[in-house]
């Protein structure tokens, strides 16, 4: 059984925490905004085709119906993963209309927010653990986390995210039959027949609820059952590809890399022959031993000073900001002095 807790409350909050390893490429995409901590390892991220190596205490916010996977570089990768679902933010008041959430510490190996988001995922995953449900405490944990995320890490201006189910019994029939025939010859007009809509209009209901055209959806099934196909080290490549849907070869390992990032064979080349499960291993429960460095691990971080605006970034440009604020202030409040006197 996996390592995690799903919190509801009658003030709104809803999260999904869970504590696991990582093991092999599980390609997914969902509603719910996701946020990873990696607590140990080395492990390659993969987000809408891009590649990030993530190291201990990396963090990466994935946004809604961004296809995304993870692969273990090393042995042991530890990581916890919040699911928050946007609704509820909604709900609260935030406009997720347009706009979608940048945080990646990958990328930007820096910021003032990092630390304290990741004392906050101790507090919340420490507090469920432990049976102590204080509303009140996870509540208030909880409203910080997001308040984090939405005021320091969401971007407005960028495109379209959110997308909330509200799919119609049509449309719901149509996603059944793809999940299901994802190995056949899985046209639009087809498609349209079951849903008894025309090709223009499913085409459109289905980007506009599910934030991804039609022929991406049937890919991104296909690539699902192709990723968990290539751990057979007897599979052929081509044989991969004509089993998950994919007419040729060639079209295989073009939607593959750009995906992924990398080819089938590459990707292949990484597994090793524990890696192989008979069973999909993307992720696995913790043991016992595991489980006591885990809580040892983010006990510790509740333990560290909280870093203030200005230690938490030394050598970046948000400290030299904060200082000239500090100086401005400074005067202002100089000023005031003089023309109350």
């Amino acid at each position: 059984m996996l390592d995690g807790i799903t919190y509801t409350a009658t003030a709104g909050v809803s999260f999904d925490l869970l504590a696991y390893l990582i093991g092999n490429y599980h390609y997914n995409w969902h509603e719910q905004i996701e946020l990873i901590w990696l607590l140990k390892g080395t492990v390659d991220a993969n987000v809408d085709g891009h590649q990030y190596t993530m190291q201990e205490d990396d963090l990466i916010l994935i946004n809604t119906n961004s296809g995304h996977a993870t692969f273990a570089l090393t042995e042991n990768c530890i990581a916890m993963r919040l699911h928050l679902d946007p609704k509820t933010l909604i709900d609260q008041g935030v406009d997720l209309t347009y706009g979608s959430f940048e945080l990646n510490s990958v990328k930007a190996p820096r910021h003032k927010d990092y630390d304290l988001i990741r004392q906050l995922l101790a507090q919340l995953y420490l507090g469920m653990q432990a049976g102590k449900h204080n509303q009140f405490e996870i509540n208030r944990h909880y409203y910080r986390l997001v308040g984090l995320l939405v005021s320091d890490f969401f971007n407005p201006t960028t495109q379209l995210t959110v997308r909330l189910q509200r799919r119609q019994g049509s449309l719901r029939r149509v996603i059944s039959y793809i999940n299901e025939a994802y190995d056949q010859e899985i046209s639009l007009k087809k498609a349209a027949e079951l849903s008894h809509y025309s090709t223009a209009y499913l085409s459109r209901i289905f980007k506009a609820e599910l934030g991804i055209n039609f022929y991406e959806y049937r890919t991104r099934c296909r690539l699902q059952h192709a990723l968990f196909d290539l751990e057979d080290p007897q599979a052929k490549i081509a044989d991969v590809a004509f089993e998950n849907g994919f007419k040729e070869v060639k079209s295989f390992n073009q939607m593959f890399k750009k995906h992924f990032g990398q080819t089938p064979s590459a990707y292949r080349s990484h597994l090793t022959d524990h890696e192989r499960p008979q069973s999909d291993q993307f992720k696995q429960p913790l043991t016992v031993k595991q489980g006591e460095w885990l809580k040892e691990r983010l006990n510790g971080w509740l333990t560290r000073r909280t870093l203030t605006p200005l230690s938490a970034c030394e050598n970046c440009g948000y400290r030299t900001h904060f200082v000239e604020y500090q100086e401005l202030k400074e005067k202002v409040n100089q000023l005031k002095a003089l023309l109350d006197q």
